[in-house]
Parts: structure tokens; sequence; C-alpha cells
């Protein structure tokens, strides 16, 4: 596995290979920390209760996922571990969480992660006080934080996205139906807009506010495999093909396309560069892209001493079956019909109160 991030507070890119984690800047790459390794971490809350430990992966650890913050970064592993460094990555504090951590996010005050079993948990900044948040029936595929902080979105492999309020998220806000195959990643656009990626190849561009569908955008190139946003473009990319879209005015228009040599593992970019990882057995690259008006052009490898064969490919989710997505047909009309009626209840709430 490996996970390109864009810390805007740093304004470095953050890669993690394996279980190391390095950081790119200024045609430097630095190797920062290791990451995934037990030591004397505590066991989950629960289990300590139970008297036993969660058992732990077989073979290398490997970094899934990571955010940032101000105060810190948030680094989660294969193996359940869970850990967070200061601005100098040193560690501040790790635990082993209950199940296999699927995503993380970072706030000030606060790190959420959600796991294969559709579980979120929130912890404090030294990783206690583990809080359970909420629970899907599936497994959580991503989470978003709102910039207030008020509200907690989540996606998962049947389908859905779900809005709670934070930290009570018992409290739902609404659902937002309309893939027809797993939400692979949520990502907020800005404050009241957010795009969701889809198993069905589509990518569905929301209004929080109304929580109404305001625009899709279907693949011609297969399933998407990696997106990313940096204002006002977000850049997709499907196996070799990569497409970016400029968001003017809640609508997302393309603006330019480009087919590499390799497959495309992930990406991630900043407001002038793009870092790409790619793979084509039994080679693996990490390329650096110029980004200017929504173009990129290539800048050549990045070089460093990390082990690119460390890196491990994350299969798909595998798709729902035409029948049960057929069975779902119903259900999805309902929920939009009643969506629509909520929100036009709510137009009718407003015009009496300015009235």
């Amino acid at each position: 596995m490996s996970v390109l991030h864009f810390d805007k507070h740093s304004n470095t890119f953050l890669i993690g290979i394996g279980e190391n984690l390095y950081q790119y800047s200024n045609n430097q790459t630095t190797f920062l920390t290791k990451c995934g390794e037990y030591l004397d971490i505590p066991a989950p809350e629960q289990e300590i209760k139970e008297n036993k430990r969660a058992p732990r992966a077989e073979g290398n650890a490997y970094i899934t996922g990571v955010a940032s913050c101000e105060e810190c970064v948030a680094v989660i592993s294969n193996n359940k571990i869970v850990e967070t460094f200061n601005r100098q990555f040193q560690k501040q504090a790790s635990v082993v969480a209950m199940k296999r951590p699927t995503s993380v996010q970072v706030t000030n005050k606060n790190v959420v992660i959600s796991d294969k079993s559709g579980d979120a948990y929130s912890y404090d900044l030294s990783l206690a006080n583990q809080k359970y948040l909420l629970g899907h029936v599936s497994v959580v595929m991503d989470t978003v934080m709102t910039p207030d902080h008020n509200f907690l979105i989540t996606c998962d492999r049947d389908e859905k996205i779900r809005i709670s309020h934070f930290p009570n998220c018992y409290n739902i806000e609404a659902y937002l139906l309309a893939h027809q195959e797993y939400v692979l990643k949520i990502i907020l656009l800005s404050p009241s807009t957010l795009l969701s990626v889809g198993g069905d190849q589509n990518l569905l561009l929301w209004d929080l506010t109304s929580k109404t569908l305001l625009q899709t955008v279907s693949s011609t190139k297969g399933d998407f495999t990696s997106v990313t946003y940096t204002s006002p473009y977000l850049i997709t990319c499907n196996l070799s093909h990569v497409t970016v879209y400029k968001l003017t005015n809640n609508t997302l228009a393309q603006v330019s396309e480009l087919t590499l040599d390799h497959g495309i593992v992930s990406l991630a970019a900043s407001d002038s560069h793009v870092v790409v990882l790619t793979r084509k057995v039994p080679s693996t690259k990490l390329e650096l892209y110029q980004f200017s008006e929504g173009v990129m052009s290539s800048l050549g490898e990045i070089e460093g001493e990390f082990d690119l064969s460390k890196c491990v490919e994350t299969p798909l989710p595998e798709k729902i079956k035409t029948g049960r997505t057929a069975g779902f047909a119903g259900y999805f009309e309902r929920k939009r019909k009643r969506i629509e009626e909520e929100a036009l209840k709510e137009e009718t709430r407003q015009v009496k109160l300015n009235s």
C-alpha cells in the first residue's frame, strides 16, 4: 500500500511507502519515521476490560492512511495501529484499534477513524478517551469532517453517504443516495459542496445545504482509481488516464486530459505540482508534474532512498451483483422523493419566516 497526501499546513507532500513515511519538498525527499510498530502500545479499552489484546495482522505493516492538521499528523496502518506525530514528526501517541482502520481524519482536538466493520470512533490527540460515533452495516470506505466540525460525513460499501452531527453522530442529518455501487471516496470541494466517487463510474456533486444532487459526471475510461482536489481543480484517474476538471459555480467542466505509460496507484496535488505513483510490473515510479491552469506537465521522476518495491496495490472493492442493485431501484426512488419533499418543505418554511 502506498499513500500520497498533500499537507497544506507545511506545504509539503507526505509519502507513505510500506511502513515508512517520507516528506517531499523543494526537490528533496526526507525520511521522517517508521510507522506500524507495536512496541508497548496499549490495547483498545474494551479489550483491556476483557483481558485480551486485539489479534495482530500477519506480515509486514504498511501505511494505509495519512491525515494532517495544524497540530499534528495522524497515520493508520494495516495492522490496526493508529499513531499521531507532532510537527517535528516525533511520535506523540499510538494505540491498537478494535478493527483494521479504513480512513482517518484529524482536527486540532480529535482523531476520527473508521474501520472495516463499519464503525467509526473518535479519540483525543493523545489517542485516549475512545468514543464510539456511529455504525454502518458495511465497510466504511471514507470519512470527511466539515470545516466547522459540526458534521461527520461517511460513505460505505453499500452505496450510501451519511451526514451525521458531530460528535453526537446518532443524530443523522441526512443520507445522500444516488450511487448504484460502492462509494470509494468523498471530498469537500467547499464548505457546502461535496464530491463522491462511485464504483458505478460516476462522480456526483452534492449541495450540502439542500442535500440535493447538483451534477453527475460519468467516466468513459472505466473505474476511478484515485481522485484529488486542489481548488478549483479536480484531478481524477482511471488506471493510466488522468482527467482534470474545473469547478465553477458548482459545476465541473473538463479542462485537460493526459494518458501515462504506467497505471496510476495514487496521486496528490498542491496548487503548483502533482505527485503521481505509477506502477507497471515490475517497474514502480514516483513522478512529479508541474500543474498550471489545470494542465499537467512532466518534470521527471522523484529521486529518494525509498524502496518502491514495498508498494502494495489495493484492489477496488468487488461490485454488487446486478440483481441486488436492481432490488434497490424502488428504495432509491423513494429516498429521492422524500429528499425532494423535505427540501420543498424547508424552502416553504424559509419563505414564511422571511415574509
